[in-house]
C-alpha cells in the first residue's frame, strides 16, 4: 500500500497501516498546517474563518494521505515551518515592515494655509460586542485625538462600527464620543456610517470633507495599513498627509522578539494581499 506515514515500507517490514490510521495521520499533519499557517497570517490574508480552515484542512490531509500525493502534506508543512522558523528568528521580517508605512512631514501649528489639515481622520477597527473600540482601533484613536490636540486642528473625523457577531447590539460611536471627551475635549467629532472597508471609509471621508469644504486631512491608522489607507483617500479625490499611529502590539522600529516578529509578518501578508487587490481595482494610485 502506498500511504502518507508507511510509503514503501510495509510489504518490507510484512506489515500494513490500516487506512484509518493513514487518514488520521494525514488530518493532523493537515491540522499543523493549518495552525502554521494561522501564525503566519495566512487565514487572515486569504478571509478564510478559522474554523473553516480546521474543517477543510483535516478534511483535506484525511483524503490526501492515502494517494499517491499524500507526500505533498509532508512537503506544504514542511516549507511552512521553515519559513516560520525564518520569520521568528532572523531579521527577514524587519526588511519587510517598511515598504507598507508611509509617515509624510508633520504639519505645522502655524497659521492654517493649504498645507495645514483641516481635519483628522482616524481609520476604524474591530469592536467588542459592547461597543467599545480594540486592539488597533484604540491605538489609532488615542493617537488621532493626540494629533488634533497638539497641532490645533479642530474637527476629527471618525468611522461608527459595529461589532461583526452582534451588529444589532451595540455600535462604537458612545465609546468614541467617550474617549474624545477624555483625550480631546475641544474637538468637533464627525461620523461616517455603514462602511465596512478602507475603500468604503476613503468614499465616505471623501465625501464628508467636499460637503464642509476641507481642502486636505490628517490621516491616522496602523503603520502598515498606512500606506494603502492613504492611498485610497487619495485615490478618492482627497488630499492627505499621513501619521500612522504607534503600535502598541510590537515595535515597528525594533522587531528583536519572535513573537512580535510573526505578528508583524502577519500584518505584512495581509497588507501584501490586500495591496494587490486594490492595485488590480485601481483604488489606489
Amino acid at each position: 500500500m502506498s500511504d502518507l506515514a508507511f510509503r514503501g515500507r510495509g510489504a518490507e517490514v510484512g506489515g500494513r497501516a490500516p487506512v484509518w490510521v493513514i487518514r488520521a495521520a494525514g488530518a493532523v499533519v493537515g491540522l499543523a498546517i493549518m495552525q502554521t499557517a494561522a501564525l503566519l497570517g495566512v487565514w487572515s490574508a486569504a478571509g478564510v474563518p478559522w474554523f473553516t480552515a480546521h474543517l477543510l484542512l483535516m478534511l483535506g490531509g484525511a483524503l490526501l494521505a492515502t494517494t499517491a500525493r499524500g507526500h505533498w502534506l509532508w512537503l506544504v508543512a514542511g516549507s511552512l515551518t521553515v519559513l516560520l522558523m525564518l520569520v521568528s528568528y532572523t531579521p527577514l521580517v524587519s526588511m519587510l515592515v517598511h515598504p507598507f508605512i508611509r509617515r509624510d512631514n508633520r504639519p505645522s501649528v502655524a497659521a492654517r494655509d493649504i498645507g495645514t489639515p483641516d481635519a483628522v481622520v482616524v481609520l476604524s477597527g474591530r469592536v467588542t460586542s459592547e461597543g467599545l473600540v480594540t486592539g488597533a482601533a484604540l491605538e489609532r484613536l488615542i493617537s488621532g485625538f493626540q494629533q488634533a490636540r497638539e497641532l490645533g486642528i479642530p474637527t476629527v473625523a471618525l468611522s461608527v462600527v459595529e461589532d461583526d457577531a452582534n451588529p444589532s447590539v451595540a455600535d462604537s460611536e458612545r465609546d468614541q464620543r467617550a474617549l474624545a471627551q477624555l483625550m480631546a475635549p475641544g474637538v468637533e467629532l464627525r461620523f461616517v456610517r455603514d462602511v465596512h472597508s478602507t475603500r468604503d471609509e476613503a468614499l465616505a471621508f471623501t465625501a464628508m470633507a467636499r460637503t464642509h469644504g476641507w481642502r486636505q486631512v490628517l490621516v491616522v491608522t496602523s503603520p502598515l495599513h498606512s500606506k494603502r489607507a492613504c492611498g485610497a483617500l487619495e485615490r478618492a479625490g482627497l488630499p492627505t498627509r499621513c501619521a500612522p499611529a504607534p503600535s502598541r502590539l510590537y515595535a515597528v522600529s525594533q522587531l528583536d522578539r519572535p513573537r512580535e516578529r510573526r505578528l508583524a509578518f502577519a500584518d505584512v501578508v495581509y497588507e501584501t494581499a490586500a495591496t494587490l487587490l486594490y492595485a488590480v481595482r485601481e483604488w489606489t494610485p
